[in-house]
């Protein structure tokens, strides 16, 4: 071979192995950014859930419009997924969900508040 053909082999070489770095990272990216929705998404199951337990009443294991001493087992999402881990904590009206998962920057806390009947939710990511 000449050295021509092994410098065009050296240079293809070189080119497919950056562009196996660079789709590699991308989908590790990927599978982070999806981690993190589907954490949002149990988070949301979970907050459907602790508002079923506030407006049922106290006599059918609800929190009677109260979110005081809810806790995970109160509701019938466990406390961990294939997506993450959960954790409540309420008092009163206000409810606080952490869910974090698989990765390490994903991390999510729902606030949420009754206010007029209407639960109204704050995420900070």
């Amino acid at each position: 071979m000449g050295q021509q053909q092994i410098f065009i082999i050296i240079l293809v070489t070189v080119i497919v192995a950056i562009a196996s770095i660079i789709a590699i990272d991308t989908m590790q990216e990927s599978n982070e950014s999806a981690n993190l929705d589907a954490v949002q998404q149990d988070m949301i199951l979970i907050l459907n859930e602790a508002q079923a337990y506030y407006f049922r009443h106290e006599m059918m294991q609800g929190g009677g419009r109260s979110f005081d001493d809810i806790d995970m087992t109160d509701i019938s999402i466990g406390d961990s997924t294939a997506n993450g881990t959960y954790s409540l904590t309420g008092s009163g009206n206000s409810l606080e969900v952490k869910g974090e998962g698989r990765y390490e920057d994903a991390t999510l806390i729902a606030t949420a508040e009754f206010k007029n009947d209407q639960l109204q939710v704050d995420w900070d990511y």
